[in-house]
């Protein structure tokens, strides 16, 4: 009698085992990977509408309290005003008065210098990655904001909200706030002063590259235009400054 071959079971199991194994880990890990997708995408939508209803209650109570700060304020000059008429050393600490109110913003300023537009990219195809760069940012609008000052600037507004030393940009949820308020693009950076200043300040190679680069390569829209007679209204919030030093 011939000797029977060995059994083939045990070698064919452990080459299925080793085809099998990956497969298994690799299905775990795109489980695991579709479930955290899901699990953000469900706490996106559970935590932005919140989020942004906080953030319209708030806008709609600081509009209110905007309106109630202009009236006192309105009342204060005109009590300042009808003092300063009475003596020269009253007079004079008005005009210093008026001088401090213009160093802070709180009074409205026009001239000539240049305005800045800001705007997501707008007909233009771009991949999924690449949405991110294609759409302004509140550090877009802080980076403006700094190179203007760089400038030269003397008063500076974004979509008619005075920029002082307080204030602040950050972004809620698709939306910016400056100032408190909820701003969408395109926006408009007007900046009082020097214009031969403020285009050298933004056409400088070493300023704003970020945002450069993204206008040249995904379409972002930004552009610097001479302007004259532009208007800056006042600062309409409130100053939580308690100390400061005008320079």
């Amino acid at each position: 009698m011939t000797a029977a071959a060995p059994p083939l079971r045990p070698r064919r199991v452990g080459r299925s085992l080793v085809l099998l194994l990956p497969a298994v880990l690799f299905g775990l890990l795109v489980t695991l990977q579709w479930r955290t997708q899901t699990e953000r995408s469900e706490l996106s939508v559970r935590y932005n509408p919140p989020l942004i209803d906080a953030a319209n209650a708030l806008q709609n109570e600081q509009n209110r309290l905007k309106t109630e700060l202009a009236g006192l304020r309105a009342r204060l000059d005109e009590i300042q005003r009808n003092a300063s008429t009475q003596t020269g050393a009253e007079r004079e600490l008005q005009a210093r008065i008026d001088d401090l109110l213009g160093s802070a913003g709180l009074t409205p300023r026009a001239g000539d210098g240049v305005v800045i537009q800001l705007d997501d990219a707008r007909n233009v195809s771009v991949s999924s990655r690449d949405i991110d760069k294609s759409i302004c940012h509140a550090t877009d609008l802080t980076d403006i904001i700094n190179t203007a000052w760089k400038g030269g600037a003397d008063a500076i507004a974004v979509n008619d909200e005075r920029i002082v030393s307080s204030s602040s940009v950050y972004c809620v949820g698709s939306t910016i706030m400056v100032n408190g308020t909820l701003m969408s693009p395109p926006f408009n950076v007007a900046a009082i002063g020097p214009q031969n200043g403020l285009l050298g300040a933004f056409d400088d190679p070493a300023q704003l590259q970020d945002i450069k680069q993204r206008r040249d390569v995904q379409g972002l829209g930004f552009r610097v235009t001479r302007a004259s007679a532009i208007h800056v209204p006042a600062f309409s919030g409130a100053l939580n400054v308690r100390f400061a030093e005008p320079h």
